[in-house]
């Protein structure tokens, strides 16, 4: 492959395959040097060389990269051989690129803040929506991801409520579309919340989450639109500062 690493001492994102033993750590390993442009489009990936790098087996190695073919990462043309793919090719969509752009380490500015735009065009409407249709349960669970956030020890804990607080206002927003965007939302949130509060010694963004929920607690959607872009847009902001510093 041209580049060499340690290969299983290598750190490798949390991801759905990462739990499934050295096919899983493969697909892993590969996939975030690819998606992290460390094998770039067009070169080839030699079967025999990861087998040696990682010590794994050829059909290991094999079944890894159907995978990687599945997601769009790769393809393997005769005499050519396994190669990845164009950028366009790549299921961008997919949970484990997602978390291999958001990749808490290295994130992909791109995503961060391609992730803002996006989320500023799903998320007003969601909490919107559930300012109207949210149940007593789902009103609680925002409430519970809140007082998380205002009462968090620490960083991690602060961003684990804060995903919790925007899975709940999706779920809340009784729309399945809505509420299966967080493939998307939560590991690139979790890489912006890791990138910026981790920089900042703020609380405003306490006072925007809290008018989010007072706004869907009064059942008012317009003040819940309002008040989620205006998060959002600070949210945004805040991005773009730090990954201007960087």
């Amino acid at each position: 492959m041209g580049r060499r690493v340690d290969g299983m001492h290598e750190h490798v994102t949390s991801t759905a395959f990462s739990r499934r033993g050295l096919h899983g750590q493969l697909v892993d390993a590969l996939g975030s040097r690819i998606v992290g442009g460390r094998i770039l489009p067009g070169e080839t990936i030699d079967g025999q060389a990861v087998e040696e790098e990682f010590g794994v087996s050829r059909t290991v190695v094999r079944e890894a990269l159907k995978v990687l073919t599945a997601k769009g990462l790769v393809d393997a043309r005769p005499r050519l051989g396994t190669y990845v793919r164009a950028r366009v090719h790549w299921n961008l969509l997919d949970g484990d690129i997602m978390a291999w752009r958001g990749s808490t380490e290295n994130p992909d500015h791109r995503l961060l803040l391609e992730l803002g735009e996006v989320r500023a065009i799903v998320e007003p409407g969601a909490a919107g929506l559930a300012a109207s249709r949210r149940t007593v349960e789902q009103l609680e669970r925002i409430r519970s991801a809140l007082k998380g956030m205002e009462n968090a020890p620490d960083v991690d804990a602060t961003i684990d409520a804060d995903i919790d607080f925007h899975l709940s206002v999706l779920a809340g927003a009784g729309n399945e579309l809505m509420e299966r965007f967080e493939v998307m939302l939560v590991p690139a949130l979790r890489a912006r919340d890791t990138v910026t509060l981790r920089q900042s010694h703020g609380t405003e963004y306490l006072v925007y989450h809290r008018e989010v929920f007072e706004a869907i607690e009064r059942s008012d959607a317009e003040a819940a639109e309002r008040s989620m872009r205006q998060l959002l847009t600070t949210a945004a902001d805040d991005a773009a500062k730090v990954l201007r510093r960087d």
